[in-house]
């Protein structure tokens, strides 16, 4: 047989590193998530976002007392009648015991619910996958929830580190502290005084947590089976509305 025409062996699609990944989830989600479904390569990003989330609380920690945000916590529970005085003062002695024990704690607890909360999305994704009847792995939905969570907690991290070197800390409201959603809207023309329900729920309606949830339908359509990116979107704001009704439900009911 001729050499010249003998078949060549394909060539190995060549993989994005780490940086490269992140910077195409910005630039071009699609063809970046489409590489995972082949390649997910999830440790360095995994990493990497556990180690952001604790360098953010780290820095919160050592600039915000606890001794400030029980004050303002308990305050609320009290206006809102669901605690007395009486009741306020107790929890105020009884974080003042633990508080020393928190700056340690804090960022602990932080990097394990963000570790639980990355492969509680991918199973969620993966559930709603089966449901509909679409074909992926785990692996690159788990891929694609890191990297959407990392590429939006980089940019929402650096604001907020920045906010709480510049702005008082008793002007933070520490149930919306990035002011970036419509209920911080609302709070700035004068209209704080809404139901918890609805302050709550109008939380969801917040630009970050579009972009995430944008890129999020994005990445598990490229990763599946004759999923369209569109219909990517309608079952993930689907889930993302139930979500926002039970948590505002449950804010509503036990604050």
């Amino acid at each position: 047989m001729d050499q010249d025409n003998a078949p060549q062996a394909a060539e190995p699609v060549k993989q994005s590193g780490f940086f490269s990944r992140l910077m195409g989830v910005y630039f071009s989600p699609g063809e970046t998530f489409n590489e995972m479904a082949a390649a997910p390569n999830v440790l360095a990003p995994i990493i990497f976002l556990l180690v952001l989330t604790m360098g953010t609380t780290l820095v919160f920690s050592t600039k915000v007392s606890m001794d400030q945000l029980t004050e303002q916590r308990t305050q609320e529970m009290v206006d809102s009648g669901r605690i007395t005085q009486e009741q306020a003062d107790q929890q105020k002695e009884q974080m003042k015991k633990i508080a020393p024990y928190m700056k340690v704690l804090t960022p602990l607890i932080a990097v394990i619910t963000t570790l639980i909360m990355l492969f509680a999305i991918a199973g969620i994704m993966k559930l709603v996958s089966m449901m509909i009847g679409t074909e992926n792995n785990y692996m690159p939905l788990v891929a694609v929830t890191t990297y959407s969570l990392l590429a939006i907690s980089i940019i929402t991290s650096i604001i907020f580190i920045v906010l709480i070197f510049i702005k008082p800390i008793e002007d933070f409201d520490w149930n919306n502290p990035m002011g970036s959603n419509v209920a911080a809207l609302l709070s700035v023309i004068g209209m704080e005084k809404l139901p918890k329900f609805l302050k709550t729920f109008l939380s969801y309606i917040d630009v970050f947590f579009i972009w995430r949830l944008a890129l999020l339908a994005i990445g598990t359509a490229a990763v599946s089976k004759k999923l369209k990116t569109s219909s990517a979107m309608i079952w993930a704001s689907g889930v993302a509305l139930i979500m926002a009704l039970i948590h505002s439900a449950w804010s509503a009911i036990f604050g």
